[in-house]
């Protein structure tokens, strides 16, 4: 009779055991599903609000230019002369614009102006119209206002090409300035929060401007399957039909295949999703991409969409405290619960289950531990990963007092991709470890050092606004990873730094943007340099 009732009350446990965790995770999974939407769209708005910055940013650099050029034509209407002072600014845009700037053209008094220095008769002999190209029309069509014309992929170039345009008030001359969207591309690897995360930009047209993998720039998600397929085979006849000893343009035409076929292979492996994702706006789906199941958050906005695609183990790890914790509390709690409940039984069992509880809860507050700290650590080097360090900022800024200051410092490797090329990623693998350890063993106990990702290292040093003290620790980290690297019979890299220093009331956002900018400035000589 004790047999059949020990049973029994095993078959309670069990049942009760398997409804409470089932409940349980139904709860958890809703709760998963609100944080994973709530978390995508901030991430969406972030991308949103970076790229709207870049547009704004574009769209001043070009009414810089519109400024002069309207002071210009009052002062001397000529177009002779205006030509000549369209070549003569053209120099020192290009040195205030960078990257960004790609030319300068005008329809004025019935003539095309620009200011290179391609021959006019060029573009005679092509029967080149200028009232005829989109940037006239568009231009036309926006009564004055400032439009994009469509952007495309220049291969030539390697580069996502656009133009700004606008019609003057005589409702003829329009002013033309061409633009490399490159900032965009530097948006998307900024944002990135998450393993093996996808962003891609695209405009109204589908066109693919901003991609976190580069062989999508160009691609359309409004052309069909097929029509992918013919640009992919349209392009490998484009090559085949080139002349085998002009090299240059034989590179192009296979930088062309390779973005094609990469941006079809994306297209089949979406494509069954594709249409359910364009028409689900500003709420996360799950679609399946090459066999792995992804989160999927389109944001439209102002003629322009950002698609965000973060497999679901990446999201799972990073939502631990969303997740886990609960499930783990509900675990504990159920099992103290059922030992409770088999008070009755022997003393010995008694003692059994207490230590039996005491042993899982251990175990449980372990996994708990090791989870929160996978994380927060990058797995390579053992540094903070880019969220913990950026966390950790945040922190120290708010906690310092009005007359405190730090520096931050990016830092990025110059030609690390070379080692990987040539020695291997096990080999690049290894001289990331080595570089983080020469950045821990350079600071001081009370500043931060993260990997932020690839060959990318952040630093944040405290109590000092001396650029002075952060030009020495890059200089101390780039000597001692060369000193090292010859030691261990490994390739060595340089890293180059910016740094910004950092106030009460700064954000991470702005000095990470700031410290980038001197770090593409360090990064001209591509030999360890340092701007600040």
């Amino acid at each position: 009779m004790g047999e059949k009732i020990r049973k029994r009350k095993a078959v309670i446990f069990v049942v009760t055991f398997l409804a409470v965790n089932l409940i349980a995770l139904s709860i958890i999974t809703v709760w998963e599903s609100v944080s994973v939407n709530q978390r995508l769209t901030a991430h969406a708005e972030e991308i949103g609000a970076g790229f709207d910055e870049v547009m704004d940013s574009y769209e001043r650099s070009f009414m810089i230019f519109a400024q002069m050029m309207g002071r210009e034509i009052q002062n001397n209407p000529n177009p002779d002369i205006l030509w000549d002072y369209l070549k003569s600014i053209d120099a020192p845009l290009l040195a205030i614009e960078g990257e960004t700037f790609d030319g300068l053209y005008m329809y004025y008094q019935g003539r095309y102006l620009y200011s290179w220095d391609k021959p006019y008769s060029a573009y005679e002999e092509t029967g080149y119209v200028a009232t005829e190209r989109p940037w006239y029309k568009d231009a036309v069509a926006g009564k004055g206002e400032i439009v994009f014309t469509p952007p495309y992929m220049s291969y030539a170039n390697h580069y996502i090409l656009t133009t700004i345009s606008q019609l003057q008030p005589d409702g003829e001359t329009v002013f033309a300035y061409d633009i490399k969207m490159g900032d965009i591309q530097k948006l998307v690897s900024s944002t990135l929060q998450y393993d093996n995360e996808q962003i891609m930009i695209f405009d109204q047209n589908g066109t693919v401007i901003g991609s976190t993998n580069t062989d999508y720039l160009g691609g359309s998600f409004d052309a069909s399957l097929e029509d992918t397929a013919q640009a992919l085979s349209l392009a490998q006849r484009e090559k085949e039909a080139l002349d085998a000893t002009d090299e240059a343009e034989l590179a192009k035409a296979e930088e062309k295949i390779q973005s094609a076929a990469a941006f079809y292979s994306f297209r089949q492996e979406i494509n069954d999703s594709l249409t359910q994702v364009m028409e689900t706006d500003q709420e996360t789906i799950t679609v399946k991409l090459g066999g792995s199941r992804y989160y999927a958050y389109l944001n439209r906005k102002d003629g322009y969409s950002s698609l965000v695609l973060v497999p679901v183990t990446s999201m799972l790890k990073g939502t631990l405290e969303v997740w886990l914790v609960p499930l783990l509390i509900v675990e504990i709690l159920l099992i103290y619960l059922l030992g409770r409940i088999s008070k009755e039984q022997r003393n010995r069992e008694l003692r059994n289950a207490y230590i039996e509880l005491g042993q899982t809860q251990r175990r449980l507050e372990i996994a708990l531990s090791a989870a929160k700290k996978a994380a927060a650590i990058d797995e390579l080097t053992g540094m903070m990963n880019d969220r913990s360090f950026q966390k950790e900022v945040t922190r120290t800024l708010d906690s310092m007092e009005p007359d405190e200051t730090g520096i931050l410092i990016m830092m990025d490797g110059d030609h690390f991709k070379e080692i990987n090329d040539n020695y291997g990623h096990n080999m690049g693998d290894e001289v990331i470890k080595l570089s983080a350890k020469m950045i821990i063993g350079r600071i001081r106990v009370v500043d931060l050092a993260s990997r932020l990702h690839g060959d990318e290292f952040a630093i944040f040093v405290s109590n000092t606004e001396d650029y002075a003290v952060a030009r020495r620790i890059v200089a101390d980290i780039n000597n001692t990873i060369a000193r090292e690297a010859r030691k261990m019979n490994i390739p060595s890299i340089t890293l180059s730094g910016g740094a910004v220093i950092a106030r009460h009331g700064d954000t991470y956002v702005e000095l990470s943007k700031a410290a980038d900018k001197a770090l593409y400035k360090a990064k001209e000589s591509h030999d360890g340099g340092f701007s600040c």
